[in-house]
């Protein structure tokens, strides 16, 4: 049998070996997460997955976990969360995050958000506003594809990015006014905005990507300034509604034969007088037949 002495030393490395697990258990659980780690935190009643992206800045990319017969109505995107006493700062809204959540009226984005990602809100067809501030640089491809109730989008100054189709096919988006931080419209950006009544792009444009405001057959007047180089197949198909062009580039904008398919040829284009000819015989634009000169 052990002595006391024995026992004690024994009860002793005991304790002492359960208060170092204590403390390690304790260590690691308040450890900040690595890039590629996530967490789930509730907000508003809607659960929310964030995966950390920049470990050193805490910056994270949320997507809800909660199906779409849960998320509704007005939906207001946090801006930071708290876990395991770290704070971390919402910078995206991951890829297909929102996609078919039908039952969504509005979504607020916060001031941390300068990316939202592939097909985030993609086919959200009951979402009629968005709130977003000067932060955003990045729409990705399709991300607003088939809103078809979002009827206006305010397209942040600080915005540098557009991916194709990002607004593509919605229906009842009425103004498209891209600010001049934009130097591209992108393949299919706002195809089938079947609303949408007039385009006056920035002077920062330069290419204008295939299939970008086809089908727009609400679509009235189409004012390019002199920075156009270069307008895709199918760019203005089916707009068939436009009544006056105005393009100030003094060389034509390289265009295909299908760029402006399926517009009245009759309509009064405007162009710098010095270039009427240039255009008359130009590929694409040789379709129109009644063109204006001006200084």
């Amino acid at each position: 049998m052990k002595n006391s002495s024995q026992l004690f030393a024994f009860a002793r490395k005991t304790a002492t070996a359960t208060l170092l697990a204590v403390c390690l258990l304790t260590v690691a659980s308040c450890t900040k997460l690595r890039s590629g780690q996530s967490f789930v935190a509730e907000s508003d009643g809607i659960n929310y997955r964030y995966e950390v992206i920049v470990s050193n800045h805490n910056y994270v990319r949320v997507t809800p976990v909660s199906g779409p017969e849960a998320v509704t109505g007005a939906i207001n995107i946090p801006s930071t969360v708290r876990h395991e006493d770290y704070t971390y700062v919402v910078t995206q809204i991951r890829a297909n995050a929102f996609s078919n959540y039908t039952g969504i009226t509005s979504i607020t984005i916060p001031g941390t958000v300068s990316i939202i990602e592939t097909n985030a809100f993609h086919n959200c067809q009951s979402l009629t506003n968005v709130k977003v501030s000067n932060s955003i640089s990045t729409i990705d491809a399709y991300a607003f594809e088939n809103c078809s109730q979002l009827q206006s989008f305010h397209f942040a100054t600080s915005l540098s990015t557009l991916g194709q189709g990002c607004f593509c096919g919605c229906s009842s988006l009425t103004t498209a006014d891209l600010p001049s931080t934009i130097t591209a419209v992108p393949d299919e950006a706002f195809n089938g905005c079947t609303s949408l009544s007039s385009l006056r792009l920035p002077a920062t444009i330069m290419q204008i990507g295939n299939k970008a405001f086809a089908h727009c057959t609400e679509l009235r007047s189409i004012y390019l300034d002199r920075s156009v180089q270069q307008i895709g197949d199918s760019t203005f198909y089916d707009c068939d509604s436009v009544q006056s062009i105005t393009c100030l580039t003094p060389t034509p904008p390289t265009c295909s034969v299908t760029t402006f398919g399926n517009m009245p040829t009759a309509i009064p284009v405007t162009v710098m007088m010095s270039s009427i000819y240039n255009y008359q015989v130009a590929t694409g634009w040789n379709r129109f037949t009644n063109y204006i000169g001006t200084y």
